[in-house]
């Protein structure tokens, strides 16, 4: 219990500091203007007639006072206003003034706040982590007790999910995104045939844990049932739990298939931007390649064996244990996406540019274009900043999320040494019963017995909801998320360099 409130404390001095913090410092508003970002202005009104030819409005006459018939009273004539729409050609040759990004531009921005939040609070989630693994390791008992961390990682998951769902919305509240919607109904259809073609995989290729994690909640519940003296059949088929799990990977799927098409599109277009910059190149291309990584490490045959089965050339034993693997594994994960965090500043920039290029392609056109629809076409790339920061940012943070969940409830050791016992998973222990009865506080019991009963009943739901469970359930949600980003981005590559059209 001392551990709970030492967690408490931190909990309560962490949100007091991300209040006062966040007034004056947001990373997330550093990262939008403080990396040297800079948009494009559209052209105004004046200087659009001007390269168009038009003649420039007359400025209008000051309104004149009339007398009416009394001579009393005196009204002004209502002033005419004339229409400020008008069309130039397409092939107009307009060069954008570009401006750097201030805080004050970015207020306006559609989803600034949510995109600044989940920025912030992705920051002070992985601070009480980091705090609350140094303590557990200075504190070995301490595993003992409910892990807060967990709260804050599972409540960053929901942020992110929650993000991802808004900005999805908004193709289904639009009344011109048909064909937009059809694309986010059939990319969850198609991952929910494959997610359920992926789980019919044996598990001693594509080691994701499902089945060991049903094997021991089956056994478990079943005992925990039975001294509750209650009659059940036992927990849901397997059947029913990987519908439920394919299920949850269309959600997904669907969110993830336009994050998918933009990464790719900014990926591309940072390359063509940067230049000579060697260093960045290096980074985007790492950030094009990890998701396949990642992916690969969860499939036994490609990783596993090589790591910590086979024996290379002169060498006595194998390159790691089965632990180091798994706690390279963690490593790896939270690496590479930070490195894409790392890279973000490069991907928008090459975002913004859009707009140029839009300008650009319509020097290609012929026609005529209103001067509101060129000036929406501009400015509503900066105008979507966030939105696309959005679909950027939460990808990331889920994997990150699920990752930091992946190890410590699943019982995970970041330097090979877990906390994983084989013993906790056996539910034929003899424990004492617990029912509701005697978890009820008696007029003659104390405190200390109350605190004792409770104590017995949490470790009754821990032996239900073991390490085993937990790492079959993060594992594949972890192992889910990489291979989304990879299988999006691949398609929104696919996509730009068959169809070469805006996303």
């Amino acid at each position: 219990m001392a551990v709970l409130g030492v967690q408490l404390i931190v909990t309560l001095l962490t949100i007091s500091v991300m209040q006062k913090v966040t007034e004056r410092f947001s990373f997330g508003k550093w990262l939008l203007c403080k990396t040297g970002l800079t948009y494009y202005l559209h052209p105004s009104d004046f200087e659009l007639r001007k390269l168009a030819g038009i003649p420039q409005p007359k400025p209008k006459p000051k309104p004149k006072e009339v007398e009416t018939k009394r001579g009393k009273n005196k009204r002004k004539q209502k002033e005419v206003v004339d229409d400020k729409t008008f069309t130039v050609p397409r092939n107009l040759d307009i060069q954008l003034e570009s401006a750097k990004i201030f805080p004050r531009d970015v207020l306006q921005l559609k989803f600034f706040t949510e995109f600044v939040w989940l920025i912030d609070y992705c920051v002070f989630v992985l601070i009480v982590y980091i705090i609350t693994e140094v303590y557990y390791g200075l504190m070995p008992k301490a595993n003992q007790e409910v892990n807060l961390s967990m709260i804050w990682c599972l409540l960053l998951i929901g942020f992110a999910l929650k993000s991802l769902c808004s900005v999805t919305g908004l193709y289904f509240r639009s009344t011109e995104a048909a064909a937009e919607r059809s694309m986010v109904l059939v990319g969850g259809s198609f991952c929910f045939v494959l997610a359920l073609g992926l789980l019919l995989i044996d598990e001693s290729n594509l080691e994701i844990g499902l089945d060991a994690a049903y094997s021991a909640f089956n056994q478990s519940a079943s005992v925990f049932l039975e001294r509750q003296t209650l009659d059940s059949e036992g927990p849901a088929s397997k059947l029913i739990l990987k519908l439920c799990f394919a299920a949850w990977c269309a959600i997904t799927g669907a969110l993830f298939i336009f994050p998918g098409l933009r990464i790719s599109r900014m990926h591309l277009d940072a390359l063509r931007h940067c230049g000579e910059r060697s260093i960045l190149k290096v980074f985007i291309y790492i950030n094009l390649v990890s998701p396949f990584l990642l992916c690969c490490l969860w499939i036994r045959p490609l990783a596993r064996h090589y790591f910590t089965v086979r024996v290379f050339g002169s060498m006595e034993a194998p390159l790691m244990t089965d632990l180091s693997f798994d706690s390279m594994r963690l490593w790896l994960c939270i690496f590479f996406n930070l490195i894409r965090i790392v890279s973000a500043p490069a991907c928008f920039q090459a975002y913004l540019n859009l707009a140029q290029e839009r300008v650009d392609k319509l020097k290609k056109e012929a026609g005529r274009i209103s001067n509101v629809d060129l000036q929406r076409k501009i400015a509503i790339i900066f105008y979507y900043l966030c939105v696309v920061g959005l679909q950027f940012i939460a990808p990331i943070v889920l994997c990150v999320g699920f990752t930091l969940m992946n190890k410590t409830m699943g019982g995970y050791g970041w330097f090979g040494i877990h906390h994983f016992n084989p013993d906790e998973c056996n539910p034929q222990q003899e424990q004492k019963p617990v029912t509701l009865s005697n978890l009820l506080p008696s007029e003659e019991g104390s405190l200390s017995a109350v605190r004792e009963q409770w104590l017995v009943a949490i470790s009754s739901i821990r032996q239900i909801f073991s390490y085993e469970v937990y790492r079959g359930i993060f594992g594949f949600t972890n192992w889910w998320i990489q291979f989304l980003s990879f299988a999006t981005v691949g398609f929104g590559l696919a996509y730009q360099s068959f169809l070469q059209d805006d996303v």
